[in-house]
């Protein structure tokens, strides 16, 4: 029994010594007390912040300083690198304020969020990529005036070409294990999907030379007009060029 009341003692203290940086919320007023929350914030003390924010946004749900609040939990989220959180806080927010002035960052922050929990490494799974560029796209088609516009279509671009690099790495790996037939689709999407990535024209030449090795020596030509037409200039399409030329030649 002295052990049960010892537990229960200590966690009202542990609770109590929590409670003793959180702003008293609702009793006075809400730009100070708003405020006091975002203080606990820009001191690092993002936990307490969150918790502050918390009470703040169940006090004053309809008041913009309420919505406000809503908006920087996902911010002290963020701040936190918890981006999961982050995304999820911002999504609420935009769910229950579809029409908000401020929809465009929060948009913007959820592109930011999946994008940053995304791995850079690109033999790890990219299963967050898509979401963040939806997320982008919604910005710069949305809200072409926005501040977050030209940071979006960076991140966008940025999303992007990780998304090649992946969809390469995989074509790579099946072409370079002679799986051509596995190989041939991915580089072709990549370089229909993905021409500003700097890949499309390395993916086409793979195309072309995927099929010399399978000896499909139309589809190669046919990959090779591709290229040509698309990236004349580049030095893939005359290793190409000499490539095909040298299996019609050996063909006849």
């Amino acid at each position: 029994m002295k052990l049960k009341n010892s537990i229960i003692l200590g966690i009202i203290l542990l609770l109590t010594s929590c409670a003793k940086n959180l702003p008293v919320i609702g009793s006075g007023d809400p730009e100070k007390e708003f405020a006091s929350c975002m203080r606990l914030a820009s001191k690092g003390d993002l936990e307490d912040s969150v918790q502050c924010l918390e009470m703040f946004k169940a006090r004053y749900p309809q008041t913009k300083l309420g919505q406000e609040a809503e908006l920087r939990i996902g911010d002290a989220y963020y701040k936190k690198k918890d981006y999961l959180m982050a995304a999820e806080s911002y999504s609420a927010y935009l769910k229950l304020h579809p029409r908000s002035s401020r929809a465009d960052y929060a948009y913007y922050r959820i592109g930011m969020s999946y994008l940053k929990e995304g791995p850079k490494a690109i033999d790890r799974d990219q299963e967050y990529l898509e979401t963040a560029i939806d997320n982008f796209r919604t910005v710069v088609r949305f809200f072409p005036q926005s501040e977050y516009s030209p940071p979006a279509k960076v991140s966008l671009h940025n999303a992007r070409n990780r998304v090649a690099r992946r969809i390469f790495y995989i074509g790579k790996f099946y072409y370079n294990t002679g799986e051509y037939l596995a190989c041939i689709p991915r580089f072709k999407a990549l370089a229909e999907q993905y021409p500003d990535s700097g890949l499309a024209d390395l993916s086409l030449y793979k195309v072309v030379m995927a099929n010399l090795k399978l000896g499909r020596i139309d589809d190669a030509k046919a990959a090779y007009s591709t290229l040509a037409m698309s990236y004349s200039d580049s030095n893939y399409t005359k290793k190409a060029e000499s490539k095909v030329l040298s299996a019609v030649r050996k063909k006849k």
